[in-house]
């Protein structure tokens, strides 16, 4: 990997270092990117995130065409993708929350506290309408309240069509999804999370484990 690079992988490599630390991730799960000049700077699958080395990374094109080779990226490339296409230049992270997953497959069971049926409004009709079976987590504690109200819960055919180029014919942005927050859920699967640095992706991801701990908590008593 490129010289040019070396700033920014210490700074991926330090990110995925205390998501490990913090069990957002196992010893080969999660994937981490960032776009840059010449386009999207992503782990490769199949990648421990532990102490991350520059040949840990690839570098593919931001925008996908039939000549648009994936270099060994990660499986997860397109998702990063679509969400990079609305925030050039910065970061995101994927990794999978015990806590934020186990409560995307309790909603569906209990309808707990802090869970509801969502109900969409302006550009983001068309994606209720598209996948009706998407949930909401609504923080109950102060802090992450005050950074995300809502949380949606995507089912998984959301990545399946995004992988697959369908999501793109419904001409909604990842911009649109972030307007509140940076970042979501896949049910049974984890979070995508976007920050203008590396540090500010994890940042939602810990802060979305720490609230759906919380609330499990409570649903408990």
């Amino acid at each position: 990997m490129e010289k040019k690079y070396s700033k920014l992988i210490a700074e991926l490599r330090n990110v995925c270092n205390i998501a490990f630390g913090k069990n957002l991730v196992d010893t080969h799960s999660g994937n981490i990117s960032a776009g840059t000049e010449d386009g999207i700077l992503i782990t490769k699958t199949g990648k421990s995130l532990i102490n991350l080395k520059p040949d840990d990374f690839t570098v593919t094109q931001s925008k996908n065409n039939n000549k648009n080779k994936k270099n060994c990226a990660s499986s997860e490339l397109e998702v990063h993708r679509f969400i990079l296409d609305s925030f050039p230049a910065s970061s995101v992270f994927h990794c999978h929350p015990l806590n934020a997953i186990a409560l995307s497959l309790l909603a569906d069971k209990t309808g707990a506290d802090g869970i509801s049926g969502a109900i969409a409004d302006g550009s983001m009709k068309k994606l209720f309408s598209v996948y009706p079976d998407i949930k909401i987590i609504k923080p109950l504690d102060f802090e992450s309240a005050y950074f995300f109200p809502e949380i949606y819960v995507f089912p998984l055919k959301f990545i399946e069509d995004i992988k697959s180029g369908k999501f793109m014919t419904f001409n909604i942005k990842a911009g649109d999804i972030f307007k509140e927050n940076g970042i979501f859920m896949v049910k049974s699967h984890g979070s995508f999370s976007w920050g203008r640095t590396p540090m500010d992706a994890l940042r939602w991801a810990m802060t979305l484990e720490a609230s759906s701990e919380i609330i499990l908590k409570l649903t408990r008593k």
